[in-house]
């Protein structure tokens, strides 16, 4: 959905507009959040403020006694109870809210907040530095029959493998027929996911000190399959983050599309 619009539309219809959870890039974010408040080069007029809180803090923000915090909640509780709310509550990269009056942005940043700022002015920085530092990012891409592992500084990849292994379709028939069949598509999966597991090693360990964050996209009981195998992916745990990357075809030419989603922010407008 586009956030130029109409150019007779208002700064707060084209907010309104915005879809509940709406996954948008960095300068797109930017260009929402100017439409919450106008900028203050003076001074920050009274209402005007915004919060961080750290994946750490977010957990409890629900169940704070802080009247802060509370007033806060009370705030983002419209979008918290509508459509794909809930997400907000269990970001593992914690929240960034922005209010001007009774109108505001809920934001969950692609990257981790390190750190909450509670009862601060409008504070744009902190989500700036999420959205721009060049992180070194490892990503897996994995589908049955096909992956692509890489390792991004920013937005630039530094080290790519793709490569395919076939895996039996689904199989319609019944009795030993479809037994049968099961057993060898089972085998040719664990044979995928030792391959790809065996790239993922490879490729990421000359980048293990610097790498940040680890990034998976594809079918989830795909992923959730290959996680449970992969010996290198479980002792990394700590730094894989749950949002899932949406490619259908980890091929080599996806690469681009990947390099934008990694900064990707989801968005909610808090309007009246």
């Amino acid at each position: 959905m586009s956030l130029h619009g109409n150019p007779a539309t208002t700064s707060a219809d084209r907010l309104a507009n915005l879809a509940p959870g709406q996954s948008l890039p960095p300068e797109a974010v930017l260009r929402a959040l100017s439409r919450v408040a106008p900028e203050f080069p003076d001074s920050t007029p009274e209402g005007v403020a915004s919060l961080y809180l750290a994946p750490r803090d977010l957990g409890h923000w629900s169940e704070s006694r802080d009247p802060e915090l509370r007033e806060w909640y009370r705030f983002a509780a419209p979008v918290i109870d509508g459509p794909g709310g809930d997400a907000l509550l269990k970001s593992d990269t914690g929240l960034a809210v922005f209010r001007a009056g009774e109108r505001g942005l809920a934001v969950i940043p692609p990257f981790p907040v390190g750190e909450s700022l509670v009862g601060g002015e409008w504070e744009e920085a902190p989500l700036r530095r999420l959205l721009t530092t060049d992180y070194t990012v490892g990503v897996v891409l994995l589908r049955l029959g096909r992956y692509l592992v890489a390792v991004f500084q920013g937005t630039k990849p530094v080290v790519t493998k793709t490569d395919t292994r076939y895996v039996k379709g689904k199989h319609h028939a019944g009795g030993t027929s479809q037994l049968r069949f099961k057993r060898i598509r089972e085998g040719q999966m664990r044979k995928l996911f030792d391959e790809a597991c065996g790239v993922v090693s490879d490729r990421f360990q000359p980048h293990e000190r610097e790498l940040d964050y680890i990034l998976l996209g594809g079918e989830r009981m795909t992923l959730s399959g290959f996680l449970k195998v992969c010996p290198y992916l479980q002792r990394r745990q700590d730094i894989i983050l749950d949002r899932r990357l949406n490619i259908r075809d980890p091929k080599h030419d996806t690469l681009e599309t990947v390099a934008g989603l990694l900064r990707q922010s989801r968005v909610w407008a808090i309007v009246p």
